[in-house]
């Protein structure tokens, strides 16, 4: 069966409220103690499958969950084995009769069955009731305890929104409204995957990675564009986790911003493909992506200029301008209104479009891809070496184009890709020098600057009239090449 369901962290001062909010008089409480199994090399671990068994009350029950199609989403099978004072042995043998079940072990253990071995298990209180919401019924459950190894343990303090019955929009309502009185933060980590980070003596999973999006020619733009934020979200989320939990590495923030850029763009340059595609999302994205984009800029700036600083109190204020730009970050990811729009981005990519779309999706991909030649072309008539907000406009569309056209052109039979793509890769190249190297220059003449780093002024601007001539000669070069292109 499917599972569908929210996680979310709860801020420590608001725990005894939210306890209160569920009224533990009306809700059921019971002990969850688990035991989860897991080959030595964590063979489960890696595709993103969980196996337990877990006393629930007085009966064993022994279940399988893998990853489903959005973080919403999870497969999940379960087997009674009924009132034993002592835990049951696994058994795999249930599963010879559940053909997905049996396909999910297959595929991520192989021939490796005989080798799953205890890793890790768990000891939780779990206070539970079903609310009726809308057309939902919804069970909240609030987790407090804890995963423990031979050697390690970690607390649980946690709540989850489980679907019972009725629509997901329900249950993305429902959680709007709990987020919003107790400041919940998502995350879409779970008890395994935070057990397994135990067991290996580790705080946190790797940065989830992007993946190559292509088309679904038999669909709609409008289905394609909510598949398109479904897979985004699901290369962001993972990251802002574990940046919101405080153990985020450098990875984690370069993929959620990147993920956070790809999301302001397909919001950007796919608003028309969906009449539910609010104008709002740009603007929001681009506002929080910024505060990624800075601090980077920052951290780029202490590692390539501080050397050449001269004056103490430049130094300084960078450094400390570094540390605000963490700490408003690490707040930002966790804040309410982020919150928010991740569940509204989630409920968008999970709806079904209610209209027909006149056009076709080719005929979409074609007006997005003309729309954009067009705002290049207009750009660059106006762009000069030494008009440098006009220089950063060109910049952008260019970056624009390089995200959109291998998803554009993935259902079109492109002759001469290759070349086009190589003079439109050395525009990009040159974009985000110049881009670098501006931002670099801005925030320095903000700086109260000694005479002794106007050395380091100069050198900035010099270097970006050499990337503005080099992004001009490769935007011309590549508006040449697009000739090349033919539908």
């Amino acid at each position: 069966m499917i599972e569908v369901e929210l996680k979310f962290q709860i801020p420590t001062a608001k725990r005894t409220t939210l306890l209160k909010a569920l009224d533990p008089k009306k809700s059921n409480l019971i002990q969850l103690q688990a035991k989860y199994f897991d080959t030595p090399d964590k063979r489960l671990s890696q595709h993103g499958v969980a196996l337990r068994l877990r006393l629930e009350g007085e009966h064993w029950v022994q279940t399988l969950k893998a990853a489903g199609k959005s973080h919403l989403h999870r497969f999940e099978h379960n087997h009674d084995f009924g009132i034993s004072e002592h835990a049951p042995a696994l058994d795999l043998t249930i599963y010879e009769h559940e053909p997905e079940a049996r396909a999910i072990l297959q595929h991520a253990l192989g021939d490796e069955l005989a080798s799953l071995k205890l890793q890790f298990e768990s000891d939780i209180q779990r206070t539970y009731r079903v609310i009726h919401f809308e057309d939902a019924e919804i069970e909240v459950s609030l987790d407090i305890g804890r995963l423990a190894t031979e050697t390690e343990e970690r607390e649980v303090h946690e709540v989850e929104f489980e679907l019972k019955q009725g629509s997901i929009q329900s249950l993305l309502a429902f959680s709007f409204e709990w987020v919003k009185k107790y400041q919940l933060w998502l995350d879409v980590r779970s008890k395994a995957e935070m057990g397994h980070l135990l067991s290996i003596q580790q705080h946190v999973s790797p940065a989830q990675q992007s993946k190559t999006f292509q088309l679904v020619k038999k669909d709609s733009a409008d289905s394609n564009v909510r598949s398109l934020i479904a897979q985004q979200l699901q290369h962001l989320l993972p990251n802002i986790a574990a940046i919101s939990a405080g153990v985020a590495e450098k990875e984690h923030l370069e993929q959620a911003y990147l993920a956070l850029d790809h999301l302001y763009l397909t919001s950007a340059l796919f608003k028309t493909w969906s009449k539910d595609v609010s104008d709002k999302w740009a603007y929001q994205l681009a506002a929080f992506k910024h505060h990624f984009e800075n601090l980077q800029q920052l951290e780029h700036m202490q590692s390539t200029l501080g050397a050449l600083l001269q004056n103490p109190t430049t130094v300084a204020s960078l450094t400390q301008d570094i540390l605000y730009a963490q700490e408003k970050l690490n707040n930002l990811v966790r804040s309410t209104l982020n919150v928010h729009h991740f569940l509204e981005l989630l409920m968008f990519s999970l709806q079904s479009s209610t209209t027909t779309q006149e056009l076709d999706l080719k005929a979409y991909a074609q007006n997005t891809l003309q729309q954009q030649y067009k705002q290049i072309h207009e750009q660059l008539l106006e762009t000069e070496v030494t008009k440098f907000e006009s220089l950063e406009q060109l910049s952008q569309r260019i970056r624009e184009l390089k995200f959109s056209f291998p998803i554009l052109t993935s259902i079109y039979d492109v002759k001469n890709l290759q070349k086009y793509s190589k003079a439109l890769n050395e525009a990009h190249q040159a974009a985000e020098e110049y881009l670098t190297l501006s931002s670099s220059a801005a925030y320095i003449q903000q700086t109260e600057l000694e005479a002794s780093d106007w050395f380091v002024l100069g050198w900035l601007t010099a270097k970006q009239e050499v990337y503005a001539q080099a992004l001009l000669d490769a935007t011309e070069q590549f508006m040449v090449s697009r000739k090349f292109l033919k539908f």
